[in-house]
Order: structure tokens, then sequence, then C-alpha cells
């Protein structure tokens, strides 16, 4: 068995294979393909994949989108991706203020569980902090549809717009690594290695955080990973971010594991 199917992920306490997870990333890799196709049109969509089509795309398997969408938002740069997504992420900023303030301190965790059998916790930890150190664009927007941008600034910070679980809106913000203890989601001791940061905009204001907690356990590495949301957000909103937790996860462990080899 290969680790990218021996994969497993706890959802909402039901065990997930890696097919599963691979089924909700390819119904999303199909949403943002026509996402872009609406978009840019024909022409530039020619321009930035000679020879193909968005019908043969939604009939290919899913590496072939996966690899299709990161040549479209490399393609783009950041000043396309800023530019087609202008009027959706100003609406998503002005929203999670609003969500903020009316969550009056109250916040909602959306969980997911992954067991990864032959992986080391420290080694994962570390190649993943390597992403955002080294700027590695490619492997931080390739591991979920939802990723338009992901990127390391010179601050040490994390620039990422992407669509956030169930929301119809793309999102940006940036994750400061170095404001930990903000983060409101809960340490757990039996996980000794931690990737946590504040999620703020651009003047600072908090809208969330993240910390996710590894540990190695009879042979495999166990990771628990939380996000944290305001209060208010849609119950269906944060449900559905599992599934992107699990995705990108999922496809992380496995990159790392291929640059080992």
């Amino acid at each position: 068995m290969t680790l990218s199917s021996s994969i497993t992920a706890i959802i909402d306490g039901e065990l997930v294979t890696r097919s599963e997870v691979q089924r909700w990333e390819s119904r999303r890799a199909t949403s943002v393909l026509k996402r872009f196709a609406r978009r840019l049109g024909r022409r530039a969509i020619a321009e930035l994949l000679p020879g193909t089509t968005l019908a043969s795309l939604l009939a290919a398997d899913l590496d072939t989108q996966r690899a299709a969408l990161v040549t479209l938002k490399t393609g783009l740069g950041h000043a396309g991706i800023y530019a087609m997504l202008r009027h959706e992420l100003t609406v998503s900023d002005r929203t999670a203020r609003l969500a903020v303030a009316a969550s009056r301190g109250r916040t909602a965790y959306s969980v997911t569980r992954l067991t990864a059998p032959d992986c080391s916790a420290d080694q994962f930890a570390t190649w993943f902090n390597n992403l955002v150190v080294t700027n590695a664009e490619v492997d931080m927007i390739d591991a979920c549809p939802d990723h338009y941008l992901v990127r390391g600034l010179a601050d040490g910070r994390q620039e990422v717009i992407e669509t956030t679980g169930g929301s119809p809106t793309a999102t940006r913000f940036l994750v400061d690594y170095a404001d930990v203890d903000a983060v409101s989601v809960p340490i757990d001791p039996a996980y000794p290695i931690q990737i946590a940061g504040r999620a703020v905009l651009d003047d600072g204001f908090a809208i969330g955080g993240v910390r996710h907690q590894f540990r190695d356990r009879d042979g495999a590495m166990e990771a628990l990973l939380t996000v944290e949301f305001p209060g208010v957000f849609p119950g269906s909103l944060i449900a559905a971010h599992r599934w992107h937790l699990a995705t990108e996860f999922s496809n992380w462990i496995i990159a790392s594991q291929n640059s080992e080899c």
C-alpha cells in the first residue's frame, strides 16, 4: 500500500479514506476550473493552457486538473489573482470584520485528524515550515484547488488567498506564525510538535488562527489540525473546512515524502 492510499482522516468523528478525500478534492477542482473559465474567458484560458479546453479538463483525472490549476494560478501571477478576485476579496474582508464584531470574542473550531504511516512528525513539520521560509509557492498552492495564492513574505508571515471551507467567496489574510499566544485553540500536550499562528488582515485586525499539532505514534504520524473561526460563522462553512484541511495536509504529507526520495 502506498502512502497516498494509506493516509486516513477523522472528520466529524467518522473515519474517512484517502479516496473519499480525493473525491472531495475533485469536486472542488471542477468548481475552481469553472470559475477560472467564467472569469478569464476562452481566449485567456487558451493563452495560459494552449491546446486545452475546459471540457477536456473537466473530464480529466485529478492529477491533470491539479497541474492545470497550478499553471493557471502561476500564469496569472499575483497581480492577476488579485485582479480576478478583487470584488469578492473586498466583500470577504468586510464580512470577516463584521463576523468578529458580532462574535464578541466567541470562537468556533474546524478540526480534522490525520494518520500517515511511516511518516515522521518532526521531519514533516520541518519540511512544512521550510515552505514559508523558501517561499515554495507551487507546493503551497498545489495542495488544494481552493488555494489561489499562498506565499511567504519577507517579514516571516504567510499571505493566503483561498476559499475557506464552504464559503462562496475567496478570502485574503496573513498568518503570523510569531503571534502564537493569541491563538485560542488549546494546546494538547500529547502532541509535542506545534505549528500555530494568528490570521490577520493587512491592518493587523485578527480574524482567526491555526494550531496544527503533530506526534509520532505506533510507526505513524498523527496530526491534529485546527482552524479558529469567529463564533458566528455558519456551521456548514466550518464543517466543509474539515475536508479542506484533510485535502491540503494529505497532499503536503505526500509531497514532503516525495521530496525525500
